[in-house]
């Protein structure tokens, strides 16, 4: 399967990060609409995450860490987006009809 990758200036997601490196994130060998999909795809940002705010005070790492994951899952395309909302929470339980009177 082809292995679709998204890049991310890390200049651009953090003041405190030392240099413009593009960070790679491979995705189109995941089923983001899973669970496992989610989670697999959420431990490369997690990794990829590290190495981009690495150096910084502890806050300020937090803080590009959380940047980073929120510019790489809105870099994803609509649909893959759309299918990794669903696998992280989108789900309905059950819908219950309710009678009032």
């Amino acid at each position: 399967m082809k292995t679709l990758a998204l890049s991310l200036a890390a200049l651009a997601l953090s003041a405190g990060a030392a240099s413009a490196q593009d960070f790679r994130i491979a995705f189109g060998d995941l089923d983001l609409g899973s669970v496992a999909g989610a989670n697999a795809f959420d431990a490369r940002v997690n990794a990829a995450a590290r190495r981009a705010c690495r150096g910084t005070a502890p806050l300020a790492e937090h803080q590009c860490r959380a940047r980073f994951r929120v510019e790489a899952i809105s870099l994803l395309p609509s649909v893959r987006r759309d299918d990794y909302a669903r696998a992280r929470g989108g789900r309905v339980l059950a819908a219950v009809p309710v009678i009032y009177g």
